[in-house]
């Protein structure tokens, strides 16, 4: 009866005309899945979460570039924006310009609700309990989803409940805190669909229930809800999440369970890094390995060793002392050779080597060498800013997951139908292309205006451009244009 009451009118004219026919659909396919229950991440290469983390912390170039994404995504911060300018009482239908009554069904419309922000605004821009701001949570989640593509938002909600029935009236949501990947798993059946294992009671969460069991809390006897999440933090101390309790989402392959981790795709490249990075630190070292020995062939070795210990003595007494060698050898034997033992860096082509792994990793997540203080073969200044909209269309990706996944999900938990949250895109455009085109909108008002019609200003914050909608003013019957119409077409400004 909700999924009816939900849909709108289309789901009440598909509801009627069912009602008098028996109901069959298509079996839903099933995965791969051993059992039911808790669903294990696949790892490929037997390499574990934590070390995916691990390796991107301590892998200078990938933590760089992970880095720098998370910085462009929320380096302008979110902003409350209305989802319609007006909304029928009735149907539900939008309207994002203004209108008198419902186009669709003649009902009354209404503006959006600035109460449902109340409550909402007071958590979302204050801090949690282990004082991080939301913004901060958020880039705790960008950071799961660049490592192992998944990220867990966990609601922590109180639940209000009836002292006489013991029922739960209603709940509200007290912070927004993450959930670790590492610890945090999906409850599902072998459709991939959550839940259809373990059910808890939401007052008492040390009250489980499995198939066939009670599905009545022994200490309340509230009915027990399916669980959707588990926080695997130890034997014996699982912590069990309903739904709506913990938003999971993924950024590059989402599936039914689980993403597949960037960091896991890449590993053989960010450990050659790595192993990069410790052969320059241990070749600088005093314990290194010798670059090569002086290997001499000589008749009388004592005599050699004599001269090259007092060889060292004076070195060390003048580092500028230059050594004079003499080789006498009266049976024309001997000779100094140079056995070497390790390849230079040229030789090598290590800087060749370790740009092209950082270009392929660099590539996947879209962050250009400007990006990363790099434009020395970006092809000079007239390329940065192929580089620099590259690098935008991936936070333009990243950013879509936040507003068209994450927030729509999480106003909902709070109950908040008529606005929404958005992210400002990272590059700002100039100023003179603004005010240019903020112009070219109050051209357009005053020409509709000669239409008659009325243009009204929409509410927006101080960062947006100019916008109008505009309604149709009533017809007086005398044709002419209302009174300070504006220019005709074609004359600038001031004219």
């Amino acid at each position: 009866m909700a999924d009816r009451e939900d849909g709108g009118r289309l789901a009440n004219f598909l509801y009627g005309l069912g009602d008098r026919f028996r109901r069959r659909q298509t079996p839903e396919p099933t995965m791969a899945l051993n059992v039911t229950g808790i669903q294990e991440p696949v790892l490929a290469q037997g390499i574990t979460i934590p070390a995916l983390y691990a390796v991107t912390n301590e892998n200078l170039v990938l933590r760089t570039i992970v880095s720098k994404l998370k910085q462009e995504i929320f380096r302008r911060g979110y902003y409350f924006e209305k989802k319609f300018q007006l909304k029928c009482v009735s149907c539900g239908e939008e309207y994002s310009d203004t209108v008198e009554q419902c186009k669709l069904c003649g009902g009354e419309v209404r503006k959006p609700d600035a109460e449902q922000l109340l409550y909402p605004k007071k958590i979302i821009e204050g801090m949690n309990s282990m004082e991080q701001s939301f913004i901060q949570v958020l880039y705790e989640i960008e950071h799961d989803l660049n490592v192992v593509d998944d990220a867990f938002l966990i609601l922590v909600k109180e639940y209000y409940v009836d002292p006489e029935t013991g029922e739960i009236m209603f709940y509200r949501v007290k912070e927004v805190i993450r959930g670790n990947p590492i610890f945090m798993r999906i409850v599902s059946d072998k459709r991939g669909v959550r839940g259809g294992r373990y059910k808890v009671c939401t007052l008492h969460r040390d009250q489980i229930s499995y198939p066939g069991q009670e599905e009545t809390c022994e200490v309340c006897g509230n009915k027990m809800q399916e669980v959707h999440y588990v926080n695997m933090v130890g034997s014996g101390k699982t912590q069990y999440y309903v739904e709506g309790e913990v938003i999971h989402v993924s950024k590059y392959n989402p599936s039914r369970l689980y993403g597949k981790s960037p960091v896991n795709s890449m590993w053989r490249q960010a450990m050659s890094l790595t192993a990069m990075d410790n052969y320059i630190y241990t070749s600088y070292q005093k314990r290194r390995m010798p670059k090569g020995i002086i290997s001499v062939t000589t008749d009388n070795l004592e005599s050699m060793k004599s001269f090259w210990k007092a060889v060292d003595e004076k070195m060390e007494r003048d580092p500028h002392y230059i050594p004079k060698v003499g080789i006498e050898s009266q049976t024309g034997r001997g000779g100094v050779n140079w056995v070497k033992f390790m390849d230079t860096l040229d030789e090598m082509q290590y800087t060749a080597v370790r740009d092209e792994i950082r270009a392929r990793m660099s590539a996947f997540y879209g962050v250009s060498n400007v990006f990363m203080i790099d434009n020395g073969k970006s092809g000079g200044l007239g390329n940065n800013g192929l580089e620099i909209l590259v690098t935008n269309r991936s936070v333009e990706f990243g950013q879509k997951v936040y507003t068209q996944v994450l927030f729509p999900r999480l106003l909902e938990q709070f109950g908040v139908t008529d606005w929404k949250i958005t992210l400002y895109p990272n590059e700002e455009e100039d100023e003179i292309t603004r005010l240019r085109r903020d112009e070219m909108e109050v051209n357009l008002a005053q020409r509709m205006m000669m239409l008659g019609y009325k243009p009204e200003l929409l509410e927006e914050g101080g960062n947006r451009d100019i916008r109008f909608v505009y309604s149709k003013l009533p017809d007086d019957g005398g044709g002419a244009p209302p009174a300070g119409g504006g220019m005709p077409p074609g004359m600038p400004p001031g004219m």
